[in-house]
């Protein structure tokens, strides 16, 4: 069996099936990080959907000169489209029957755009995945991506997740990483480091309050604080 290496030079060099191969043996990452997003209210099968597409556009953009997996190029690729799916376009709620008529158009579109080498017209689109074109608009329209997931590590390191990670580690591991940075990120400079000393290091609430120059009480009022957004965070 050829492995990821192999199969992501055969497909630069526009090999379709190779492609297909990467993507339905790397679909397992996919489903390790829809799992995280079980009970919002999405039907599984759509987050998979959604996953997939992060997933061929990781398989269309990866550079081997990165230095990094593959999985670890993907991560970041599959949690965002699955996270742009998910939230909601302003003040604006749009219905889950534009959701998924914009998940199948977007993924006919990355496949198209996979299999032709260039980006496919709404005409295409809509006989790839059999809907009609000005159907396709319309939810492309409502359900637009926000900016992508921003993934650097704090405003005083500005190497990005991908930047941090190690090539030995396993993709639960490397999941479980960018999961963490992107909810590390909501926090305020203070938060975090009071979550770092703490949960990462060990401390005490008293020996954090001598590193930091506030009262004991003033450092369990921001863990607390930390650890609501956190939650809050992981349920959004």
């Amino acid at each position: 069996m050829q492995d990821n290496a192999v199969l992501l030079e055969r497909a630069k060099q526009g090999d379709e099936q190779a492609a297909h191969s990467l993507v339905e043996r790397n679909m397992g990452l996919v489903y390790s990080i829809v799992q995280r997003y079980i009970g919002r209210r999405t039907d599984t099968e759509d987050l998979v959907q959604i996953g997939a597409i992060g997933l061929i556009k990781a398989v269309r953009q990866f550079d081997p000169e990165y230095g990094v997996r593959f999985s670890t190029y993907a991560v970041p690729m599959v949690i965002g489209e699955i996270k742009r799916f998910l939230r909601d376009d302003g003040a604006i709620k749009v219905s889950r029957a534009v959701k998924e008529t914009a998940a199948k158009g977007r993924y006919a579109e990355e496949t198209l755009r996979r299999r032709l080498g260039r980006d496919p017209t709404i005409g295409e689109i809509s006989v790839e995945c059999g809907i009609a074109a000005d159907d396709i608009t319309a939810a492309f329209e409502a359900a637009a991506e926000p900016r992508s997931l921003e993934l650097a590590s704090s405003e005083d390191d500005d190497r990005t997740l991908m930047d941090r990670l190690s090539i030995g580690d396993t993709e639960d591991r490397i999941v479980d990483r960018v999961f963490l940075a992107d909810a590390m990120s909501k926090l305020t400079d203070r938060e975090r480091e009071v979550v770092v000393m703490r949960y990462f290091k060990g401390r005490t609430q008293s020996e954090i309050s001598s590193v930091i120059g506030v009262s004991q009480v003033q450092v369990s009022r921001i863990e607390k604080k930390a650890l609501l957004k956190l939650r809050e965070h992981a349920n959004e």
